[in-house]
Parts: C-alpha cells; structure tokens; sequence
C-alpha cells in the first residue's frame, strides 16, 4: 500500500516536471531570474499616421431662396405747396380807392400774401378790381368776378419795378388758386402800365372772357398766356399749378393738356 502511494507521488512529480520544460520550451526558454513569468503584452496603439484618415463629406449647402422684390406702387404726384381750396363765399366787398371783389378772391389773395412773405402788399397793390364793365384792354375779363389787377411797382418807389419779386408773387398766386401773368409795359398798348393780371379759377361769376383766358384755346390750363391773340403765347412763367380741388371742379390736367 505504502509502495503504491510512493509510487503514484512520483508519477505525479514526473508530470509536474514534463509539464514545466513544455512551457519553458513555449516561451521561448526559461523563465526569468527571480521566478517571474514575463507576460505577453498588448501591441503598441498604432501611430496617428497609421490610422485611416476619415474625410466627412460637407452636407451640400443649400441655394437661398431669392427674396421677391416688391414694385414699389408709384407716387402720386405731390400737391403744391400751398394749395388750399378757396371758400365758396360771393358777398361782394370794397377794398381801397372803391376796388370791387367778392369775398372769394379777397380770400384768396390774403392766402397768396401769405405764400409770398414778401415785402408787396397784394391788397394795397390792386389797380383794377372785378365787376368793372367796359374796359375795352381787359377784354371784358373783369366784367364779372374773379378778376384783378396788382401793380408790380415798388409802393415806396413807384419808379422802380419789382422784376426780381414777379416769380415768387407769380408763383404765390398761382398757388393760391389764381391764372396769373405779368403783363409787361407796353405788352396790352402803348403805354400800358406793368402789372400783374390774375384771375381766381373756379369763381362762379366769372365772366365769358374770363373763363376762356383759364380752358380756351389761348388758355392757362394749355400752357399759354391766355390774351386773345392767334397763334397763341407761350406762358412765360411755365406752365400750370394744378391742385386738386381744381381737378374736382373738372378743370383739366396738365398732363391731359399737353396731350
């Protein structure tokens, strides 16, 4: 029994020792002094450059949407300056040396000196008033209302002539409502005196002539002088000022006019 035993340690001792050179042998010899067993290590984390290199495609850009271009509407023309509707007032009053107008024109000639701001008094300045039958040189436009005269003589030296001032007191009056001209000296007779020929658009008692110096063929809104003449003349002082109240009353547009 004891045989036996001693036997079997033996064999197992012999296995022991195979076992060893088998392993020493796979490791490539023997192991180490100091009895450790080199372990096999990891491979060494390949080098950046080693690595393969990851191009990431861009998402495509996208193609921005035009922006719709707004047709701005187009633009009224603007009103004048000073374009103000005259009150429909006909009572009839006297200004100065027994100069007769309506309460319509008077009016509208206060607005015009106010347009203007110069030193001329319109209403000191009135030479003939309306309602002043049988002047053979106004042609009978001042036979009903509407019509005036204004002197462009300086009032403090009748010897001078306010050249410099006969555009802005034109275009004032224009403005204000009225068909206005110089009518320069000499231009209606010889000897006739400068003055300033106006008459108030849209009076109802205007007379024949009178209307037709504002829609006849020599008229303010065509673009002429409005004296009775054939050809026609041009108006010096350009053409119409035109405000909307005037077109509400049907007279005509410049814009139609020059068609």
């Amino acid at each position: 029994m004891r045989r036996t035993m001693f036997t079997g340690r033996v064999r197992a001792l012999l296995v022991a020792g195979a076992l060893l050179a088998v392993l020493g042998a796979g490791c490539g010899g023997a192991p180490p002094a100091g009895g450790e067993i080199a372990l096999a290590t990891d491979p060494p984390p390949p080098t950046p450059s080693s690595l393969p290199t990851l191009t990431s495609t861009p998402p495509p850009t996208a193609t921005p949407t035009p922006t719709p271009t707004e047709t701005p509407p187009p633009t009224a023309t603007p009103t004048p300056e000073g374009c103000l509707r005259p009150p429909d007032d006909y009572e009839l009053v006297t200004v100065r040396e027994g100069f007769r107008l309506n309460r319509r024109t008077l009016a509208m000639l206060e607005h015009a000196r106010e347009l203007y701001g110069g030193e001329h008094d319109f209403l000191l300045a009135i030479t003939q008033g309306s309602y002043n039958t049988g002047v053979e040189a106004s042609f009978g436009t001042h036979d009903g209302g509407g019509a005036v005269d204004l002197a462009v003589r300086d009032l403090n030296n009748w010897h001078h002539i306010l050249y410099e001032e006969v555009d802005a007191m034109i275009s004032a009056l224009r403005r204000a409502g009225f068909a206005a001209w110089l009518r320069d000296t000499d231009s209606l007779y010889p000897g006739s005196p400068a003055h300033i020929h106006a008459i108030a658009i849209g009076d109802a008692e205007l007379s024949e002539a009178a209307q037709g110096q504002l829609t006849g063929e020599a008229g303010y809104f065509y673009g002429y002088d409005g004296l009775p003449v054939d050809p026609p003349q041009p108006d010096p002082h350009g053409g119409p000022i035109i405000c909307p109240w005037m077109l509400e009353m049907g007279y005509p547009d410049v814009a139609a006019a020059g068609e």
